[in-house]
Protein backbone atom coordinates (compact mmCIF):
# COMPACT_ATOMS: atom_id res chain seq x y z
CA UNK A 1 0.00 0.00 0.00
CA UNK A 2 1.17 3.53 -0.79
CA UNK A 3 0.38 6.58 1.35
CA UNK A 4 0.90 10.18 0.26
CA UNK A 5 1.66 12.60 3.11
CA UNK A 6 0.65 16.19 2.32
CA UNK A 7 2.55 18.90 4.22
CA UNK A 8 1.70 22.54 3.44
CA UNK A 9 4.28 25.06 4.58
CA UNK A 10 5.07 28.74 4.64
CA UNK A 11 8.34 30.00 6.16
CA UNK A 12 8.79 26.97 8.43
CA UNK A 13 12.32 25.98 7.42
CA UNK A 14 13.38 25.71 11.06
CA UNK A 15 10.55 23.28 11.90
CA UNK A 16 9.63 21.31 8.80
CA UNK A 17 12.58 18.90 8.88
CA UNK A 18 11.24 17.10 11.94
CA UNK A 19 7.83 16.72 10.27
CA UNK A 20 9.30 15.34 7.04
CA UNK A 21 11.63 12.96 8.90
CA UNK A 22 8.75 11.58 10.95
CA UNK A 23 6.74 10.94 7.77
CA UNK A 24 9.56 9.24 5.86
CA UNK A 25 10.29 7.05 8.90
CA UNK A 26 6.79 5.52 8.62
CA UNK A 27 7.72 3.44 5.57
CA UNK A 28 8.22 -0.28 6.11
CA UNK A 29 7.41 -3.72 4.71
CA UNK A 30 4.29 -3.44 2.57
CA UNK A 31 4.00 0.31 3.18
CA UNK A 32 5.38 2.86 0.71
CA UNK A 33 5.38 6.53 1.74
CA UNK A 34 5.72 9.58 -0.47
CA UNK A 35 5.92 13.07 1.03
CA UNK A 36 4.48 16.07 -0.81
CA UNK A 37 5.55 19.44 0.59
CA UNK A 38 3.47 22.29 -0.80
CA UNK A 39 5.28 25.58 -0.43
CA UNK A 40 2.86 28.49 -0.31
CA UNK A 41 5.29 31.27 -1.16
CA UNK A 42 7.99 30.92 1.51
CA UNK A 43 10.75 33.53 1.59
CA UNK A 44 13.14 31.70 3.92
CA UNK A 45 14.74 29.35 1.32
CA UNK A 46 12.58 26.43 2.45
CA UNK A 47 12.42 24.99 -1.08
CA UNK A 48 16.18 25.02 -1.69
CA UNK A 49 16.87 23.59 1.75
CA UNK A 50 14.42 20.72 1.25
CA UNK A 51 15.82 19.92 -2.20
CA UNK A 52 19.32 19.64 -0.78
CA UNK A 53 18.51 17.76 2.41
CA UNK A 54 16.16 15.19 0.88
CA UNK A 55 17.80 14.63 -2.50
CA UNK A 56 17.10 11.08 -3.62
CA UNK A 57 14.35 10.54 -1.04
CA UNK A 58 10.64 10.02 -1.89
CA UNK A 59 9.82 13.71 -1.42
CA UNK A 60 8.37 16.15 -3.91
CA UNK A 61 8.19 19.90 -3.37
CA UNK A 62 5.33 21.64 -5.15
CA UNK A 63 5.19 25.42 -5.30
CA UNK A 64 1.95 27.33 -5.56
CA UNK A 65 2.15 30.11 -8.12
CA UNK A 66 0.44 32.38 -5.61
CA UNK A 67 -0.29 32.27 -1.93
CA UNK A 68 -3.49 30.22 -1.72
CA UNK A 69 -3.75 29.63 2.03
CA UNK A 70 -3.97 26.28 3.83
CA UNK A 71 -6.91 24.89 1.84
CA UNK A 72 -5.36 25.75 -1.52
CA UNK A 73 -1.99 24.35 -0.51
CA UNK A 74 -3.52 21.07 0.66
CA UNK A 75 -5.62 20.82 -2.50
CA UNK A 76 -2.45 21.09 -4.58
CA UNK A 77 -1.13 18.10 -2.65
CA UNK A 78 -4.38 16.15 -2.92
CA UNK A 79 -4.42 16.51 -6.70
CA UNK A 80 -0.78 15.42 -7.02
CA UNK A 81 -0.98 12.51 -4.56
CA UNK A 82 -0.32 9.06 -6.01
CA UNK A 83 -1.06 7.00 -2.90
CA UNK A 84 -4.02 4.78 -2.17
CA UNK A 85 -4.40 6.81 1.04
CA UNK A 86 -3.69 10.49 1.71
CA UNK A 87 -2.42 11.62 5.11
CA UNK A 88 -2.22 15.16 6.43
CA UNK A 89 0.60 16.66 8.45
CA UNK A 90 1.23 20.28 9.40
CA UNK A 91 4.83 21.42 9.10
CA UNK A 92 5.22 21.96 12.86
CA UNK A 93 3.76 18.58 13.91
CA UNK A 94 5.42 15.15 14.08
CA UNK A 95 4.05 11.66 13.46
CA UNK A 96 4.55 9.15 16.26
CA UNK A 97 6.07 5.80 15.21
CA UNK A 98 3.61 3.39 13.63
CA UNK A 99 0.95 5.97 12.82
CA UNK A 100 0.65 5.25 9.09
CA UNK A 101 0.97 1.47 9.45
CA UNK A 102 -1.89 1.51 12.00
CA UNK A 103 -3.97 3.61 9.63
CA UNK A 104 -3.21 1.33 6.67
CA UNK A 105 -4.22 -1.73 8.71
CA UNK A 106 -7.50 -0.08 9.72
CA UNK A 107 -8.43 0.76 6.12
CA UNK A 108 -7.49 -2.73 4.94
CA UNK A 109 -9.60 -4.39 7.64
CA UNK A 110 -12.62 -2.11 7.14
CA UNK A 111 -13.29 -1.29 3.46
CA UNK A 112 -16.25 1.07 4.23
CA UNK A 113 -13.94 3.33 6.26
CA UNK A 114 -13.33 6.62 4.43
CA UNK A 115 -11.71 9.01 6.91
CA UNK A 116 -9.65 8.19 9.98
CA UNK A 117 -8.36 10.40 12.78
CA UNK A 118 -6.77 9.79 16.18
CA UNK A 119 -5.61 11.19 19.45
CA UNK A 120 -2.76 13.72 19.69
CA UNK A 121 0.03 14.03 22.25
CA UNK A 122 0.43 17.70 23.18
CA UNK A 123 3.73 19.12 24.40
CA UNK A 124 5.10 22.51 25.40
CA UNK A 125 8.89 22.91 25.61
CA UNK A 126 9.24 19.13 25.62
CA UNK A 127 6.81 18.57 28.51
CA UNK A 128 3.42 16.86 28.10
CA UNK A 129 0.47 19.24 28.59
CA UNK A 130 -3.26 18.55 28.80
CA UNK A 131 -4.15 21.00 26.05
CA UNK A 132 -7.08 19.63 24.01
CA UNK A 133 -7.38 16.22 25.68
CA UNK A 134 -10.44 16.80 27.90
CA UNK A 135 -12.35 18.47 25.06
CA UNK A 136 -11.48 15.62 22.70
CA UNK A 137 -12.49 12.90 25.15
CA UNK A 138 -15.77 14.57 26.09
CA UNK A 139 -16.88 14.96 22.48
CA UNK A 140 -15.56 11.60 21.32
CA UNK A 141 -17.63 9.91 24.05
CA UNK A 142 -20.77 11.43 22.47
CA UNK A 143 -20.00 10.26 18.92
CA UNK A 144 -22.46 7.74 17.41
CA UNK A 145 -20.42 4.54 17.67
CA UNK A 146 -21.16 1.83 15.11
CA UNK A 147 -18.63 -0.68 16.40
CA UNK A 148 -15.24 -1.00 18.10
CA UNK A 149 -12.49 -3.28 16.88
CA UNK A 150 -8.98 -3.65 18.38
CA UNK A 151 -8.21 0.00 19.16
CA UNK A 152 -10.40 1.36 16.35
CA UNK A 153 -13.72 3.16 16.77
CA UNK A 154 -15.99 3.30 13.73
CA UNK A 155 -18.89 5.75 13.71
CA UNK A 156 -22.36 5.56 12.26
CA UNK A 157 -24.18 7.69 9.70
CA UNK A 158 -25.16 10.25 12.35
CA UNK A 159 -21.54 11.39 12.61
CA UNK A 160 -22.44 14.26 10.25
CA UNK A 161 -24.93 15.64 12.77
CA UNK A 162 -22.45 14.95 15.57
CA UNK A 163 -19.87 17.20 13.88
CA UNK A 164 -22.47 19.94 13.50
CA UNK A 165 -23.24 19.66 17.22
CA UNK A 166 -19.67 19.48 18.50
CA UNK A 167 -17.43 21.17 15.94
CA UNK A 168 -14.01 19.93 14.87
CA UNK A 169 -12.36 18.47 17.95
CA UNK A 170 -9.68 16.26 16.38
CA UNK A 171 -6.28 17.36 15.15
CA UNK A 172 -5.93 17.66 11.37
CA UNK A 173 -2.44 16.10 11.41
CA UNK A 174 -3.91 12.81 12.66
CA UNK A 175 -6.16 12.44 9.61
CA UNK A 176 -5.67 9.76 6.95
CA UNK A 177 -8.29 9.29 4.21
CA UNK A 178 -8.89 7.37 1.04
CA UNK A 179 -7.69 9.19 -2.05
CA UNK A 180 -11.22 9.60 -3.45
CA UNK A 181 -12.19 11.47 -0.28
CA UNK A 182 -9.20 13.81 -0.61
CA UNK A 183 -10.23 14.56 -4.19
CA UNK A 184 -13.43 16.16 -2.87
CA UNK A 185 -11.03 19.07 -2.10
CA UNK A 186 -11.18 21.73 0.58
CA UNK A 187 -13.01 25.03 0.02
CA UNK A 188 -10.33 27.57 -0.93
CA UNK A 189 -12.58 30.51 -0.05
CA UNK A 190 -12.08 29.63 3.61
CA UNK A 191 -8.88 30.64 5.39
CA UNK A 192 -10.30 29.60 8.78
CA UNK A 193 -12.43 26.49 9.46
CA UNK A 194 -11.58 25.08 6.03
CA UNK A 195 -10.82 21.74 7.65
CA UNK A 196 -14.05 21.73 9.69
CA UNK A 197 -16.19 22.38 6.61
CA UNK A 198 -14.30 19.64 4.76
CA UNK A 199 -14.89 17.03 7.48
CA UNK A 200 -18.57 17.97 7.77
CA UNK A 201 -19.00 17.68 3.99
CA UNK A 202 -17.19 14.34 3.84
CA UNK A 203 -19.21 12.98 6.78
CA UNK A 204 -22.35 13.13 4.62
CA UNK A 205 -21.04 10.34 2.40
CA UNK A 206 -18.04 8.76 4.14
CA UNK A 207 -17.63 6.60 7.23
CA UNK A 208 -15.36 8.11 9.90
CA UNK A 209 -13.22 6.25 12.40
CA UNK A 210 -10.81 6.97 15.24
CA UNK A 211 -7.60 5.24 16.30
CA UNK A 212 -7.58 5.17 20.08
CA UNK A 213 -3.79 5.44 20.52
CA UNK A 214 -2.05 8.84 20.11
CA UNK A 215 -0.84 9.29 16.52
CA UNK A 216 1.07 12.60 16.49
CA UNK A 217 3.08 14.92 18.68
CA UNK A 218 1.76 18.48 18.60
CA UNK A 219 4.20 21.08 19.93
CA UNK A 220 2.61 24.21 21.33
CA UNK A 221 4.26 27.52 20.41
CA UNK A 222 3.30 31.12 19.73
CA UNK A 223 2.32 30.42 16.14
CA UNK A 224 -0.45 27.98 17.06
CA UNK A 225 -1.53 29.16 20.52
CA UNK A 226 -2.46 32.65 19.30
CA UNK A 227 -5.66 31.28 17.73
CA UNK A 228 -7.04 30.92 21.24
CA UNK A 229 -6.84 34.63 22.06
CA UNK A 230 -10.10 36.55 22.38
CA UNK A 231 -9.14 39.08 19.71
CA UNK A 232 -8.14 36.40 17.24
CA UNK A 233 -11.36 34.46 17.88
CA UNK A 234 -13.42 37.57 17.06
CA UNK A 235 -11.43 38.14 13.87
CA UNK A 236 -12.12 34.54 12.82
CA UNK A 237 -15.89 34.85 13.24
CA UNK A 238 -16.66 36.10 9.68
CA UNK A 239 -14.84 33.15 8.11
CA UNK A 240 -16.52 30.66 10.44
CA UNK A 241 -19.89 32.12 9.48
CA UNK A 242 -18.96 31.72 5.82
CA UNK A 243 -18.18 28.04 6.50
CA UNK A 244 -21.64 27.60 8.01
CA UNK A 245 -23.24 29.28 4.99
CA UNK A 246 -21.48 26.73 2.79
CA UNK A 247 -22.99 23.98 4.94
CA UNK A 248 -26.47 25.46 4.61
CA UNK A 249 -26.10 25.11 0.84
CA UNK A 250 -25.56 21.33 1.00
CA UNK A 251 -28.39 19.65 -0.94
CA UNK A 252 -30.95 17.53 0.86
CA UNK A 253 -30.24 18.69 4.43
CA UNK A 254 -32.62 17.39 7.06
CA UNK A 255 -34.57 20.06 8.92
CA UNK A 256 -32.86 19.12 12.18
CA UNK A 257 -29.42 19.68 10.61
CA UNK A 258 -30.48 23.03 9.17
CA UNK A 259 -31.56 23.99 12.69
CA UNK A 260 -28.17 22.86 14.05
CA UNK A 261 -26.31 25.09 11.59
CA UNK A 262 -28.50 28.11 12.40
CA UNK A 263 -27.93 27.49 16.10
CA UNK A 264 -24.17 27.45 15.53
CA UNK A 265 -24.35 30.71 13.59
CA UNK A 266 -26.34 32.25 16.42
CA UNK A 267 -23.62 31.18 18.88
CA UNK A 268 -20.83 32.69 16.77
CA UNK A 269 -22.68 35.99 16.33
CA UNK A 270 -23.65 36.14 20.00
CA UNK A 271 -20.03 35.66 21.03
CA UNK A 272 -18.95 38.29 18.49
CA UNK A 273 -21.45 40.74 19.96
CA UNK A 274 -20.19 40.00 23.48
CA UNK A 275 -16.59 40.71 22.44
CA UNK A 276 -17.68 43.97 20.79
CA UNK A 277 -19.35 44.93 24.06
CA UNK A 278 -16.12 44.22 25.95
CA UNK A 279 -14.36 46.69 23.67
CA UNK A 280 -17.22 49.23 24.11
CA UNK A 281 -18.20 49.09 20.45
CA UNK A 282 -21.87 49.47 21.31
CA UNK A 283 -23.43 49.89 17.85
CA UNK A 284 -21.48 46.96 16.44
CA UNK A 285 -22.43 44.85 19.45
CA UNK A 286 -26.10 45.66 18.90
CA UNK A 287 -25.80 44.74 15.22
CA UNK A 288 -24.20 41.38 16.00
CA UNK A 289 -26.85 40.51 18.57
CA UNK A 290 -29.60 41.40 16.08
CA UNK A 291 -27.94 39.14 13.50
CA UNK A 292 -27.64 36.38 16.07
CA UNK A 293 -31.32 36.80 16.94
CA UNK A 294 -32.30 35.94 13.36
CA UNK A 295 -30.60 32.55 13.74
CA UNK A 296 -31.55 31.66 17.32
CA UNK A 297 -30.80 32.35 21.00
CA UNK A 298 -33.80 34.66 21.15
CA UNK A 299 -33.93 35.14 24.91
CA UNK A 300 -30.18 35.63 25.37
CA UNK A 301 -29.96 38.12 22.52
CA UNK A 302 -32.98 40.15 23.65
CA UNK A 303 -31.51 40.35 27.15
CA UNK A 304 -28.13 41.42 25.76
CA UNK A 305 -29.77 44.15 23.68
CA UNK A 306 -31.67 45.45 26.71
CA UNK A 307 -28.47 45.54 28.77
CA UNK A 308 -26.35 47.33 26.16
CA UNK A 309 -27.49 50.89 27.04
CA UNK A 310 -26.86 50.15 30.71
CA UNK A 311 -23.33 48.94 30.03
CA UNK A 312 -22.71 52.03 27.89
CA UNK A 313 -23.45 54.27 30.89
CA UNK A 314 -20.86 52.53 33.06
CA UNK A 315 -17.36 54.01 33.14
CA UNK A 316 -14.70 52.16 31.22
CA UNK A 317 -12.54 49.91 33.35
CA UNK A 318 -8.94 51.03 33.62
CA UNK A 319 -5.93 48.72 33.66
CA UNK A 320 -5.63 46.48 36.67
CA UNK A 321 -3.37 47.78 39.43
CA UNK A 322 -0.57 45.49 40.52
Amino acid sequence: MKISVVIPTWNRRALIGAAVDSALAQAGPGLEVEVLVIDDGSTDDTVAWLAQRYAGRPLRVLRNARTKGPAGARNTGFLAAQGDLVALLDSDDVYLPGHLSAAAAAFAAHPPLGVLFGRAQYECEGRPVDYMGPNFERKLARAPLSFEDDGLLVFGADYFSHLLDHGCYFNLSTVVMRRDAALELMCEELRIAEDYEFWVRLARSRTFGCLEVAQIRYCLHGGNVSFESALQAAENAPMLLRAYRHMLAYPGLAAADVARIHRNMAEVLFDWGYRCRQHRRWLEAAGRHLQSLRHGRRGANLLALVKLPLFALLPAKGPKQI
